[in-house]
């Protein structure tokens, strides 16, 4: 059903709100501020442990203190008063909006949606009853990071890494949550820890090559950006933090570590633009015309378009015919 035209101008988008001491997933108008709908959730923002409620995350108790085994109909919310299986029915009905009628499916097509409240719970959902309980609680981070929850995502983040068996990707998504709320030594303490786990995962290298850049720790870039060349997927971004460091060295006249930084790439600096280009000015800055030559031809080869490679070549370009006029 379509919505009722409230301005000329009608701009729908789903925000999120508390009302009524529950989160909310509000559809509003951003032209002139009209909501066209409210829906109001219960959410859990506890960890998902077994026995919280995936519904409201309040302790479950089992009804009958004498029942050895409860079933899911003997062991009820304290706080939302549902039981078990009245819980999954609930989120089984929600999952049921999305075609597959899967937790996870749902949560993600709700979270690009902008739904982000009821993609909370269908994540929660997925942790409990869905297939894959780490991908949902990984979920759940993410959609409490899109609300901005920061603080909750990050406390929920570090408790689940201190259970034990916890997967290592939870420090690839401490990182991340760190770094969105602009602390970078904690984004870099969780991939050091991520890191002495996995040496091999070239992504988080990367990733740490990046903080090292925001740091301006150039030794420590470039040797997180050579351990991520290890991976083809991973090359382009990895030389361009290379160059990055070359750049900031060659401007304040270390050339020879300028230099150092380019070798790091190895038979890829004659492939990349950019260090082929900080190549032929160190070169220049050395006087050392045949490669000066040889890198500024590499260069405007590889990026024709770049006018200030070009002129600095076009004295030294060979005159073709027998006279020179």
């Amino acid at each position: 059903m379509p919505e009722l035209q409230c301005c000329p101008t009608m701009d729908l988008q789903w925000t999120q709100r508390v009302i009524d001491d529950q989160y909310a997933d509000v559809y509003f108008c951003a032209s002139c501020g009209h909501v066209h709908r409210t829906e109001k959730y219960l959410v859990s923002m506890r960890f998902p442990y077994a026995n919280r409620c995936v519904n409201c995350g309040g302790d479950l108790v089992v009804t009958d203190p004498n029942i050895q085994v409860p079933d899911a109909n003997q062991v009820r919310c304290t706080v939302c008063g549902l039981t078990a299986a009245e819980d999954k029915d609930l989120h089984d009905q929600l999952a049921a909006l999305h075609p597959s009628g899967e937790y996870m499916a749902a949560s993600m097509a709700l979270a690009d949606d902008g739904r982000y409240v009821l993609a909370l719970k269908m994540a929660t959902a997925e942790t409990r009853w869905g297939q894959n309980a780490i991908e949902g609680e990984v979920q759940r981070l993410g959609v409490l990071e899109a609300m901005n929850e920061y603080d909750r995502a990050l406390d929920e983040a570090y408790e689940w890494a201190e259970n034990e068996g916890c997967p290592s990707i939870i420090f690839g998504v401490i990182a991340q949550l760190e770094a969105g709320a602009n602390n970078m030594r904690g984004a870099m303490a969780a991939l050091e820890r991520g890191l002495n786990l996995e040496p091999e995962n070239y992504q988080w290298w990367l990733d740490y090559a990046d903080l090292q850049m925001h740091a301006d720790d150039r030794p420590a870039a470039l040797r997180a950006a050579s351990h991520a060349l290890r991976d083809p997927s991973l090359e382009k971004r990895a030389l361009e933090v290379i160059s990055e460091v070359g750049e900031r060295l060659y401007a304040n006249g270390q050339y020879a570590e300028a230099l150092g930084a380019c070798s790091l790439a190895g038979d890829r600096q004659e492939k990349t633009w950019q260090i082929a280009w900080l190549r032929a000015r160190i070169a220049a800055v050395n006087q050392d015309t045949t490669y000066m030559v040889k890198w500024l031809e590499l260069t405007t080869e590889l990026n024709p378009g770049l006018e200030e490679a070009a002129d600095m070549l076009a004295p030294y370009k060979k005159k073709k015919g027998w006279f020179s006029w």
